[in-house]
């Protein structure tokens, strides 16, 4: 498996950045991409750019304690209308959500990615 980057990194609320990764031995779009989060003093998280899939994570500054979550939305297969085996990239929407007291989504990201 050797993941590579695949375009440039993004930074979502100032402080969480996320580069999409593509792994070169899979021809499946659902199990090639994946999104590397970074955040600061938190483990790096990843993120398997598939259909509803998600990652949650806690984070903390100073007395606050609470968890963010980076969700799939909007996942679909390119071209559109394509299947697994005949499909050529994907695009969806990164959604980060922080969770404590109350739910607050904090940005998003559209993401196009293709195998060619």
């Amino acid at each position: 498996m050797a993941l590579v980057p695949d375009g440039p990194q993004h930074t979502v609320a100032g402080v969480i950045t996320v580069q999409i990764m593509r792994d070169d031995a899979q021809t499946d779009p659902q199990q090639a991409f994946s999104a590397q989060i970074d955040v600061p003093s938190v483990p790096q998280q990843s993120l398997p750019l598939s259909n509803g899939s998600s990652v949650s994570f806690p984070v903390h500054s100073g007395k606050f304690n609470g968890t963010i979550r980076a969700e799939v939305d909007d996942f679909q297969l390119e071209p559109n209308g394509a299947s697994p085996a005949n499909a050529t990239g994907l695009a969806c929407k990164i959604v980060f959500k922080l969770h404590e007291f109350f739910l607050l989504t904090l940005g998003s990201m559209n993401v196009t990615a293709s195998l060619k």
